[in-house]
This record gives structure tokens, sequence and C-alpha cells, in this order.
């Protein structure tokens, strides 16, 4: 009798033990890690103004290669449109889905036919309509970098980036203020027009 009173003690006191260390395993979660992510830049029609100003919606950006060349001007700055905007449908606006925070380098390609001058390259988290003069937002990162004389590829590094995006990755490619005039046009739509960087999710695996 007294070696069965024993032998159920010893299980009530393991089913309580074990019992109170489930709560504190289940309430530990992996920490997600931070992968590289690719965001491709392309648009519907084959000219980002047919887009943006006869149709009113933005360039996109997206997980999946783009489905052909397509362009857009770069205005020039004689007389352009408003630079203090976030989301100009005048200027090339690539707008994406993303949730997570996304820390070191940032990398945008694509290709450019212009004469020389100059564009920065803005990024905004959970941007998703125009805001401009007052309501203007100044962007998360932004970055100057050359055009190129003729035809060329442009690649523009924003530098130790940390931001956080709950929805939404809005960049925009804005023409620089000074010096002469330039004139191009910008190329997405392929392989080689991208935004790459290191992004850590909000939840699952991906951002």
């Amino acid at each position: 009798m007294k070696l069965n009173k024993l032998i159920v003690a010893s299980l009530v006191a393991g089913l309580v033990a074990g019992s109170a260390a489930m709560p504190a395993q289940a309430g530990k979660k992996k920490k997600a890690k931070p992968v590289a992510t690719t965001l491709f830049m392309d648009g519907t029609s084959n000219y980002g103004e047919e887009d943006q100003t006869a149709n009113g919606v933005y360039l996109k950006l997206a997980a999946t290669e783009g489905t052909g060349e397509k362009s857009m001007g770069i205005p020039n700055y004689t007389g352009g449109p408003n630079t203090n905007c976030a989301g100009n449908s005048l200027m090339p606006v690539f707008v994406g889905q993303l949730s997570g925070r996304v820390t070191g380098d940032m990398k945008v390609s694509f290709t450019a036919m212009s004469s020389p001058g100059q564009v920065e390259i803005r990024v905004w988290p959970d941007v998703a309509a125009q805001a401009c003069n007052e309501a203007y937002i100044e962007p998360a990162a932004s970055v100057v970098v050359d055009l190129p004389s003729g035809e060329g590829a442009v690649e523009a590094v924003l530098e130790d980036v940390d931001f956080t995006a709950s929805s939404l990755l809005m960049i925009q490619v804005t023409p620089v203020i000074g010096g002469a005039p330039s004139y191009g046009r910008m190329f997405y739509g392929t392989a080689d027009s991208k935004v790459e960087f290191t992004c850590t999710p909000a939840s699952g695996k991906s951002c």
C-alpha cells in the first residue's frame, strides 16, 4: 500500500512540474532572422506616365522579376515638378508590400538614358499617397547619384539604413535642383531593375 501511494505521489509531482514548465516553453518564440530581400521595379503600362498620370496608380515593387522593359521620364528642373513631395506622380515612384525592419546597405539599380545630371533616390516606409510641402515626410533614407551621359547603368547605395515598415515601401527617383538641367528616362521591368537589402520579417520567413 505504501509503495502504491509513493508511486502515485511521484506521478503527481511529475505532472505538476511538467505543467509548470510548459507555459514557459510555450512563451518562448524563435527570433526572426534577417533575410536577403530583392524587390523588382515594374509597372502595368509600357510607360510610367500612363500608369501614374493617366491612370493614377504608382509603379510597382514586387518579389517577382518584371514582365518586360518599360520606361518613364525623369523630369528636368528648369520648370519641373515640386521636389518637396513624397509620392509625386510626375516622378518615377515605386510602391510595394513590405513588413519588417530594414538594416544595413540598400542598393537600387536600374538603367537610364540621359544627359549628364543627378537624381536623389528617396525611401519611405508606409507612405501610400502624395504628401507635399507642409505635409511632406522626410525620407527614412536618401542618396544622390549621377545619371549617365547617354545610356548606362545606375547604381545607388543607401548606406547603413535602419527603419521599420508595417506594410509598404516607397522609392522615388527625384531630380536634383542645381547645375545644368538634365533630360533623361529610366528603364525598369527587367531583371536588373531592382532594390536589394536585408530585412528582418515582422512575422514568418520573409518581409
